[in-house]
């Protein structure tokens, strides 16, 4: 699988950050149940649906013309999916595709939009994230063509450590349960680079693992090697 589009989970998924607003959703919303590798939608199919994943992983991605999966970002508990053809109705451009056994909660478009209109808090984080898509897929390009395969590993550490990241006695752990495929995944790699990748960053000591989950010391020494403070010639 390579990854193409973007590689920030708020390119088609909003977060749902309070409680009274997560809350009303689900409340006037349906809950289905959807097995391993079960499809919520597919690419080219049409649908007049927002979805919450209550419970599981989903990942989306498209095909290439050759049929190759080409990964775009997993949806964890608690985000809004499906964003991509809102407000407009539209084919979906994607497959969101379960990664494991999942709950999901479904709200029609139109439900959604009175939700917006009466919920300004949520409008805004919607507002906000389908704003930042063109500056996402600039700096996806940029990322493919300038950095080498270890730099985008650690700017996904550096991602889903302001996602998921939890102040642990040893640095910051990032709490969420991915295997070293679906890592790879992310970046457009293959699960042997990945492991060996993440290998070295543990021997250099930039890097703990703990089973599935991934420490990091230290978030500033991440950040300065892959976004080094520039030299500055002095005259």
């Amino acid at each position: 699988m390579q990854v193409t589009g973007s590689t920030d989970h708020s390119r088609d998924t909003v977060l749902v950050h309070t409680v009274n607003n997560r809350d009303k959703l689900l409340s006037a919303s349906s809950s289905t149940h959807f097995k391993k590798d079960s499809f919520i939608f597919q690419a080219g199919t049409t649908d007049n649906n927002i979805y919450i994943l209550k419970k599981g992983l989903i990942k989306l991605f498209r095909l290439s013309p050759e049929g190759r999966e080409l990964m775009q970002w997993f949806i964890f508990p608690e985000e809004i999916f499906g964003l991509a053809e809102f407000p407009a109705l539209g084919h979906r451009s994607v497959y969101a595709q379960c990664c494991e056994d999942s709950e999901v909660a479904v709200l029609s478009q139109n439900k959604f939009k009175q939700f917006l209109i009466t919920s300004p808090e949520l409008a805004i984080q919607v507002i906000e994230q389908l704003s930042t898509r063109l500056k996402i897929v600039g700096d996806t390009l940029l990322n493919i063509t300038s950095d080498d395969v270890r730099s985008r590993i650690i700017k996904l550490l550096l991602r889903l450590s302001m996602r998921f990241g939890k102040e642990c006695k040893e640095g910051v752990l990032l709490d969420v349960h991915l295997t070293h495929k679906e890592l790879a995944d992310m970046v457009g790699t293959c699960r042997q680079t990945m492991t060996t990748i993440l290998s070295q960053l543990k021997k250099e000591n930039h890097i703990k693992l703990q089973g599935r989950k991934i420490v990091v010391p230290s978030i500033i020494v991440l950040e300065q090697m892959v976004n080094p403070v520039p030299y500055v010639v002095r005259s």
